[in-house]
């Protein structure tokens, strides 16, 4: 499993990737969830009703993760 959290305006985004599922946390609790063994968009609200996106690009080595709040970019690994 990996693992990847930002925090944003006093909230915790945590995106983790398991083999055959993509799930998006908000505060520790689970907001969305995607099967795909390649790629997910994962969506949600922060706290204060901002857009959350979440892209996960899993290739043969490395698995790409950006996160977006309201279209800003937040996180990218």
């Amino acid at each position: 499993m990996w693992e990847w959290t930002v925090e944003y305006e006093g909230d915790t985004i945590t995106v983790k990737n398991k083999i055959s599922k993509a799930i998006l946390y908000l505060n520790g609790k689970e907001i969305d969830r995607q099967g795909g063994l390649t790629s997910a968009s994962l969506i949600g609200k922060t706290s204060a009703g901002k857009s959350i996106r979440a892209v996960i690009n899993a290739g043969m080595i490395k698995i790409h993760v950006s996160i977006y709040v309201d279209d800003l970019k937040v996180f990218n690994n």
